[in-house]
């Protein structure tokens, strides 16, 4: 496969491999120590032709929300909204798992 073609099932074993890594080092629930985070847009993230201008805030109250109503749901769509959701998610487990 070609070096600049991302496959789906690819970042799937990625992902479901980091949370059993993560359960086996941290445990099945985490303590949230934090709500809001900052959020760089990702059109300005990947965009390094200048320094990005604009900061927004996350909010994990609201990423926790939005991943009970996909799981309740059965439906993430649209895919860019579900996944920001989980982006937000997943950044406060890799906080949680960086050593003191």
């Amino acid at each position: 496969m070609s070096p600049d073609v991302l496959r789906v099932a690819d970042v799937r074993t990625a992902v479901a491999l980091a949370l059993d890594a993560f359960e086996s080092e941290q445990g099945s629930h985490i303590r949230i120590g934090h709500d809001h985070y900052w959020h760089l847009p990702v059109g300005t993230a990947f965009d390094l032709s200048r320094e990005p201008s604009t900061l927004t805030v996350g909010q994990v109250s609201d990423d926790l929300n939005e991943l009970q109503e996909i799981n309740a749901s059965g439906d993430a769509a649209p895919s860019w909204h579900g996944l920001a959701h989980v982006i937000g998610l997943l950044r406060l487990m890799e906080m949680a798992a960086l050593p003191d």
